[in-house]
């Protein structure tokens, strides 16, 4: 059996980010998805834990209620700022120009 170090946060917000997505009213392509998860996860503390693959899940679900209005707040405000100041467009040129 293999113990691992979590950021539960990580897995909370990625979660709870899928579920808004539709209605954040912003770009969904990977780079903004990213770029939201990314910032969301700056701004919330980490919440590491060691455990196996298999009780991760579970304690993803027990958790998740309990930061449910501080993560929405924050991918909220992450989706409002990826919105106003897109990186999707300039990370393309970039790829453009290789």
């Amino acid at each position: 059996m293999k113990i691992i170090t979590k950021n539960l946060m990580e897995a909370i917000v990625e979660q709870k980010l899928d579920s808004m997505i539709d209605s954040l009213g912003c770009c969904k392509c990977d780079v903004c998805r990213m770029d939201i998860l990314c910032y969301t996860l700056n701004r919330l503390p980490p919440k590491y834990v060691a455990t196996t693959q298999g009780e991760l899940l579970s304690r993803i679900d027990s958790l998740s209620s309990t930061f449910d209005i501080s993560v929405v707040t924050a991918i909220t405000s992450a989706a409002e700022v990826v919105k106003q100041h897109p990186r999707h467009e300039l990370l393309k040129e970039v790829d453009d120009n290789k």
